[in-house]
């Protein structure tokens, strides 16, 4: 087991009744310790001390998102994450003293270690899959599902780390701001809508990073991951048979055709050949047929020992990258009936019927019983050329701009201060918003969209006719304004020549 990293100057050396021996990992919301009790009295020998961070103790958001914290974790059953035995959030410092599970993250174990498969892989679909069960059935959605908050305990997985997350009433979904990992966040969530279902698209990418080492959606900026996210599907040939299947349906775009974790649990813990899997009303829809992954051999390895407390450790490697394979999956039209609904094994047909619509997309109904419909004749795309290219640059450094004057508001407050200074902070995000538009919008048009060109002109025009309208509010640089509008100007006339001669 590694050692907890020693205290420094500017760490307490108790707290309660607690002792703290070091620091086991860290967050954005606290500093996580080893302790272990001043005074034993039968209890545990040793605890997690959640600490508030220093900087956080004036920001009333930050003590409220502490206590929810608190409140979430005495709902959520005590096996599927590290109970909570003690909490003080009425003194100076705010923390929460939990259960020490000894043990590595997911996202350390595999990169220590190397990918799970085999029974190792099977065993962690179903125990982690229970836990988010668990959770949701305390009508919790954790937000932030990930390899980092998957802790490998000596009994089992817990999932840990619910400072992001928030109680749900059965059946709803919430609305609220955009949190999470971006490389594990379902599509839903970028727009601030998160529910159950938002966890099973988090898990199912969790699952692809144990057998393979990579996140399945990372690597470049923020737009291209979002874009992956909504727009692909990750290559789930490495998975055996059920949980690519299972993978598959929980990757799905639409929250609404993903199963719950229930369904997803009872589905892994079913017979081979699906007869006890549970029964759903968009099996009635006419499903995808996918080609069936091919199986790799499996390799050897356990499950771990013990090791480092995973909430977030204070130093570790950094998080793996991967490039997207565009032969993730065959889709073709639904089998005849009485196609069986899992591939049965090493001698099953080359094709089997998905239960759920696949992550790519909605399913294709046929036009005719035994004949799918055409399909529709590819648009124009574009060429990129060098005034498209030049027009593209330009909007997305024009937006990156509008980004970094946010962050440099929220970095530096004093610069709102003054008459109607606390407006900026307003029209800042407002043109952030515009900003991430355009980033989106410029990654598709990369990639050959005209639409998205078209786009990405009209939001750096509405940027500028939202400047002037400010005006009227906050005290505006008319020179700025200008000089902005011009190269504004530029942009479109780049991107209308490269449209008017790209195409192809």
């Amino acid at each position: 087991m590694a050692s907890p990293i020693p205290l420094t100057a500017a760490d307490p050396d108790r707290l309660g009744g607690w002792e703290l021996l070091g620091r086991i990992g860290t967050g954005g919301q606290g500093v996580v310790y080893l302790g272990r009790p001043v005074e034993p009295a039968g209890g545990p020998s040793r605890v997690a001390v959640k600490l508030l961070h220093a900087q956080l103790l004036g920001d009333a958001g930050a003590r409220e998102r502490f206590v929810r914290e608190l409140a979430l974790l005495q709902r959520v059953a005590g096996f599927c994450t590290a109970q909570m035995l003690e909490a003080d959030m009425a003194g100076d410092r705010p923390y929460i003293v939990s259960e020490y599970i000894p043990g590595r993250s997911l996202r350390a174990l595999v990169q220590e270690e190397g990918p799970r498969s085999g029974a190792d892989l099977d065993r962690l679909a179903i125990s982690s899959v229970t836990a988010l069960s668990a959770i949701h059935r305390a009508n919790v959605v954790h937000r932030d599902f990930k390899p980092q908050n998957v802790l490998m305990g000596p009994d089992g997985p817990r999932v840990i780390d619910f400072g992001i997350a928030r109680a749900f009433d059965a059946g709803s979904t919430l609305t609220s701001q955009v949190v999470g990992t971006p490389a594990y966040m379902a599509p839903e969530q970028f727009s601030g809508r998160v529910g159950p279902a938002t966890d099973l698209f988090a898990w199912a990418g969790t699952l692809l990073f144990a057998a393979t080492g990579r996140d399945p959606f990372a690597g470049g900026p923020l737009p291209a991951v979002m874009y992956r996210i909504m727009h692909e599907t990750p290559d789930l040939g490495v998975l055996p048979g059920k949980l690519a299947e299972v993978a598959a349906a929980c990757l799905a775009k639409d929250p609404k055709v993903r199963p719950t974790s229930e369904d997803v649990l009872l589905w892994l813990l079913g017979e081979r050949d699906g007869s006890t899997r549970p029964q759903t009303a968009t099996e009635r829809l006419p499903g995808p047929t996918v080609q069936a992954p091919g199986v790799p051999a499996p390799a050897s390895g356990g499950m771990p020992g013990t090791g480092f407390h995973g909430a977030q450790p204070a130093a570790g490697p950094p998080t793996a990258r991967f490039t997207q394979d565009a032969e993730s999956a065959t889709i073709r039209q639904s089998p005849p009936d009485g196609a069986p609904p899992y591939p049965p094994g090493p001698a099953a047909p080359e094709t089997w019927r998905a239960p759920w619509p696949q992550g790519g997309g909605e399913p294709h109904p046929a036009t005719d019983a035994h004949r799918p419909s055409p399909a529709p004749r590819p648009g124009p795309t574009l060429r990129r050329g060098p005034a498209l290219v030049a027009g593209l640059v330009l909007a997305a450094f024009l937006a990156v701009l509008d980004v970094a004057a946010l962050a440099i508001l929220i970095a530096r407050p004093e610069l709102s201060e003054g008459a109607r200074g606390g407006l900026l902070p307003v029209v800042a995000s407002s043109f952030a918003v515009l900003a991430v538009v355009t980033l989106v919008a410029v990654i598709l048009a990369w990639r050959g969209s005209r639409p998205a060109a078209w786009t990405v002109m009209g939001a750096r025009v509405a940027r500028v006719a939202m400047w002037g309208a400010w005006g009227a509010l906050v005290e505006i640089q008319v020179s700025a304004l200008a000089g902005h509008a011009v190269v504004t100007a530029v942009v479109v006339v780049l991107l209308a020549r490269g449209l008017t001669r790209a195409s192809r």
